[in-house]
């Protein structure tokens, strides 16, 4: 049995897996040990755990693994199964590396463009010689809410919602419009900018936010439903053999 371990800005997730078949997977607040160590009483613990974090790993979790599991802290010296051609690889998000691993495992020998839509917005392209080549990060759907709401006096934080108004009728359906249709147009445009340089490019996308936009693409796309978390699977499997 092995375990991932993926840590955000708030939230961590977890998923056990069984050879590769997924037994159970959970996500929680960053601050709730006590779930995770319920979560991890239900199985005992695993022979070898991978962990990525976006910031730093707490304390409670190092000790709770030491001794008793192998663990794989995610980082630039990690071995990955392709090859990292990047000016800083000790600045690239630990995410970033995760996604472009899923597709990796599951698109070989193609060239991909990895979108990840959390927090910030993702572009990550994988040659179909194995090689990552970098790509783009950009603000996330809640954060440019978040940003027309903080750096103004009188707009207000809304939710977003699918489908929305092209032309908004209203403070709310026009903040929706600008931001949502904005993604929408450059995530196409990104997409059609990278197809002119790269041939029979395959698009995988994932994230939380994925939701909202995965029928309103131009673009014919591969969804996944988590791809930082099947991406630590594929690291974990490739560093069994090291």
């Amino acid at each position: 049995m092995n375990q991932v371990i993926d840590i955000g800005n708030t939230l961590l997730k977890t998923a056990v897996f069984e050879g590769e078949l997924l037994v159970a997977e959970a996500r929680m607040d960053l601050t709730d040990s006590p779930r995770l160590l319920a979560f991890q009483d239900s199985f005992g613990f695993p022979e070898s755990c991978i962990v990525s974090a976006v910031r730093h790993i707490p304390e409670w979790l190092l000790r709770h693994f030491e001794g008793r599991t192998r663990l794989i802290i995610l980082d630039h010296s990690t071995p990955l199964p392709f090859a990292i051609s990047y000016s800083t690889p000790e600045t690239l998000g630990r995410d970033r590396i995760a996604a472009v691993a899923a597709a990796w495992k599951r698109f070989p020998d193609r060239n991909v463009l990895v979108i990840d839509m959390g927090t910030c917005i993702t572009y990550d392209l994988l040659t179909a010689k194995g090689v990552y080549e970098g790509g783009a990060i950009s603000p996330g759907l809640h954060m440019r809410f978040k940003a027309l709401h903080s750096f103004t006096e009188k707009l207000p934080l809304i939710d977003p919602e699918s489908p929305t108004p092209f032309v908004g009728k209203s403070t709310t359906e026009s903040i929706r419009s600008g931001v949502m249709h904005g993604i929408q147009a450059e995530i196409d445009q990104t997409i059609a900018s990278y197809e002119k340089i790269y041939e029979d490019l395959t698009v995988y996308v994932g994230g939380g936010d994925n939701k909202y936009f995965d029928k309103q693409l131009k673009y014919n796309i591969f969804a996944g439903s988590n791809l930082v978390v099947e991406g630590l699977k594929v690291i974990l499997d490739f560093n069994e053999f090291q």
